[in-house]
């Protein structure tokens, strides 16, 4: 039998074919690599692309393969950033993006569509898609592609598990409206990585090798659970831990850290509890100002007000994201910096109280400095209400680095949202035309239409909301935005610029080699937030901000100076009735109870006494519950069966003591119609859990039969689905009377029918059946 096994030779030998001696140009090419300039492409494992999602240093390295960017941003300069296509595709379908391999999509971000909308991904010149799947699917639905990595929520679809391709990838999504002012208006952003010609890759398929599986299990749970690098990295890290003391007006720079090494992890703990009152805890955010020092250099290359660098703008907000974040009082940072000489930390305390505060540095120490790593920078940027007719700048540098994120604050005295509608720009290295231009503030941040509510997510968040103020970050782990000579990022002031408001920002970079940061900060009272005109008319809705996180005791250290601030507000004895409620969520009804049974001392017929009554009534009864609803058309509840609630005003919560034994029940809702805002939303808490609605539940619109009733089948109905409304409030309503129930507004979600009502006099019904047992209460 002869041999039918064939010499390929590269394709830079393929002029070689007529050779005599094709053994001789095979050991050439094939093994010395020599002459012909051939080099072995060495291959990109997925499971290392995916690894990096939940690895520190990567946001440091300089020779990382960049991002292009892709999006549906208005071809014409305006603000009609949607159903702006590259090509279309088959009939009933547009083509979002064409790329050529070896690389990978790094992050997909979509919007405007339905859970169903499906989208197709095209491999190396394949005919048939190897994904054909619902968006809905693509981002949280169906494996390997769930949550925490790909996700629909905060009215936005995200994928950040990395697709890689070998030779090309064509994404097509179904056809939306094409006429102005039609719908659906699709709205899209694909961040996709080319790898250098020297690397290939194999194109994606499902199923996940058992690699690269193990790395997303892994980065999921790193995900979940941001910790301090040495806890995640299990590094032999050096603690170096001082006390800082700075008088008003003077700065404390503490003892050098010697070099070359990688600060892991920064943790501040200031003082606050020396500081006299709510109000200076939270000016010392902006009046201390954080500069760092790298390698001697006599200019700081980290220039931010001590609680911007640490995640908090305008308050104290306790959370974690991968890269910074607060636990108690201790903000951490945790991008890596390398530096060769020396690091030096300095606190200028500029404010009218004395500074005391522990630092912490977490130190890596390295047998000589890494040329591939950058050096990391921070600087803060204002601009304000004179600044109409111009964008705000979140970063211009020059030199040779990489752009890590920001965080932004975004405030608007128009009294509406429409600054969020200004995209984001990025040039680089010169170039006249951009080369990133996005489709609205909030889709930048992985939300949008205004966003819904606050989360945190390791590389992206939302940390407040309130008419018409928002806190946002996005941090660029996995989609690298490299620049040679020089970087500008800016933000629209709204379409046009024309949008009344304020941006304040800090952007994190690097750079191959250290620099000043370029600026001075202004001065402390012109580092203030903004003057909140709706301070009082938006309680509320801050105060849910803090339960969404989970950070009771900020919410009872913001009741004390909102009432600080606002001396004779009339709910002042509900939201001290509500503060009690919020010491039960931290040390137990014992510690709850003298505050609230003080306060029936108000009135018999005053909302602080009927609500303090009810939560003490509430303590003391085993069988107790308290159903909370509230909804801006007329609706009503049946538990089991029985009318036990009707809604109030919408700006006003409904609420109910109960008594409910163990077993089976069944909560309906039934509410009228009404027109877009049209919501409800509904909680029932209990000792051993609550129920409340989500978009799992069932609804159907002028149902037939008795509904109402526990025996009904309800499993032909279908579920809400998508993440829910807005707030409430939700705009144009921004009032939210106070009331001292926690957990009940913050943890509900609003919802609304998920189909439009065939007719004015109808009326939307939605059902959950659940169990209620000793120890817990199972959903049906």
């Amino acid at each position: 039998m002869q041999n039918s096994s064939k010499l390929i030779l590269p394709p830079c030998c393929h002029a070689m074919r007529g050779c005599r001696f094709l053994a001789l140009a095979a050991l050439a090419c094939g093994l010395a690599w020599s002459g012909c300039g051939c080099r072995p492409r060495q291959p990109v494992e997925l499971s290392d692309l995916i690894s990096r999602l939940a690895d520190h240093d990567f946001i440091s390295r300089l020779d990382v393969p960049d991002t292009q960017f892709t999006a549906s941003t208005d071809p014409a300069g305006g603000n009609n950033d949607f159903n702006n296509y590259l090509r279309p595709g088959p009939p009933g379908w547009w083509v979002l993006a064409d790329l050529k391999g070896p690389g990978y999509v790094s992050r997909f971000w979509f919007t405007g569509g339905e859970p169903p909308h499906r989208i197709r991904l095209f491999f190396d010149n394949e005919k048939t898609p190897r994904i054909d799947a619902a968006v809905g699917e693509f981002c949280g639905g169906m494996d390997p592609f769930r949550p925490p990595l790909a996700a629909y929520e905060n009215c936005c679809y995200y994928n950040y598990v990395p697709l890689t391709y070998r030779k090309r990838l064509v994404i097509m999504a179904e056809a939306g409206a094409t006429k102005e002012g039609g719908w659906p208006r699709l709205f899209y952003q694909i961040n996709a990585a080319p790898l250098p010609p020297d690397r290939t890759v194999a194109s994606f398929s499902l199923p996940l090798a058992p690699p690269a599986l193990a790395a997303l299990e892994k980065v999921a749970a790193q995900w979940r659970q941001p910790e301090g690098v040495a806890a995640a990295a299990g590094r032999p890290l050096t603690e170096t831990s001082a006390k800082a003391q700075a008088e008003p007006g003077k700065a404390c720079r503490l003892p050098a850290v010697a070099g070359p090494a990688v600060l892991r992890e920064l943790r501040i703990t200031p003082d606050f509890a020396a500081l006299p009152d709510a109000a200076a805890r939270e000016r010392l955010l902006r009046d201390v100002a954080l500069r760092i020092y790298w390698d001697g250099l006599p200019e700081p290359s980290v220039l931010a007000p001590l609680g911007d660098f640490g995640g908090s703008v305008w308050q104290r907000a306790r959370y974690q994201s991968l890269f910074f974040g607060m636990t108690n009082n201790t903000w951490s940072c945790r991008f890596p910096m390398p530096f060769a000489a020396s690091a030096e930390l300095e606190l200028d305390n500029q404010s009218a109280f004395p500074l005391a505060a522990r630092v912490q540095w977490f130190v890596e120490t390295m047998a000589a400095p890494d040329p591939a790593r950058g050096y990391f920078h921070a600087i803060w940027n204002k601009s304000g209400q004179d600044d109409v007719g111009r964008p705000h700048v979140v970063l211009e540098t020059q030199g040779r680095g990489r752009f890590g994120g920001c965080l932004v604050g975004a405030v608007s005295f128009d009294n509406s949202f429409w600054l969020l509608e200004g995209d984001e720009f990025m040039w680089r290295d010169g170039e006249l035309q951009p080369f990133w231009r996005g489709t609205g503030l909030e889709d930048y941040f992985t939300g949008g239409w205004y966003y819904q509510n606050v989360l945190v997510r390791p590389l992206h968040g939302l940390l407040y909301k309130t008419f018409f103020r928002t806190v946002q970050y996005r941090v660029h782990l996995p989609d690298a935005v490299n620049f040679q000579k020089s970087f500008r990022m800016i933000f629209e002031r709204g379409p046009d610029h024309a949008s009344h408001g304020v941006f304040e920002s800090l952007a994190w970079y690097y750079l191959d080699r250290p620099q000043p940061a370029g600026k001075t900060l202004p001065p402390p009272p012109e580092r203030q937030p903004p003057d909140d005109v709706m301070d009082k008319v938006t309680v509320m809705t801050k105060l849910l901000n803090f339960e969404r996180f989970g950070d009771y005791a900020a919410a009872c250290e913001y009741i004390d100076g909102f009432l600080a601030r606002n001396e004779g507000f009339p709910f002042t004895a509900v939201l001290r009735a509500r503060q009690a409620a919020y010491l039960e969520r931290l040390e137990g009804a014992a510690a709850a109870k003298p505050a609230l049974a003080g306060l029936l001392a108000e009135p018999e017929d005053s909302p602080a006494h009927h609500q303090a009554r009810m939560l003490l009534d509430y303590f003391d009864q085993p069988a107790g519950a308290l159903l909370g609803f509230n909804a801006n058309m007329a609706a009503r509840v049946f538990l089991d069966g029985a009318v036990v609630l009707e809604a109030l005003p919408a700006e006003k919560l409904a609420v109910k003591a109960l008594e409910l034994p163990p077993g089976r029940h069944v909560l309906a809702v039934q509410c009228r119609f009404q027109n877009y805002p049209d919501w409800m939303q509904l909680y029932l808490k209990m000792h051993p859990g609550a129920v409340y609605t989500t978009p799992d539940w069932r609804h159907a619109v002028n149902p037939a039969g008795a509904w109402w009733t526990p025996d009904y089948d309800d499993r032909q109905w279908a579920k809400v689905g998508g993440t829910g409304c807005k707030g409430p409030p939700e705009e144009p309503y921004v009032w939210m009377e106070p009331n001292a129930f926690v957990d009940i507004q913050s943890q509900a979600i609003a919802l609304r029918p998920s189909a439009p009502w065939p007719s004015k006099a109808g009326f939307v019904v939605y059902r959950r059946v659940f169990q209620v047992g000793a120890d817990a209460v199972a959903v049906e």
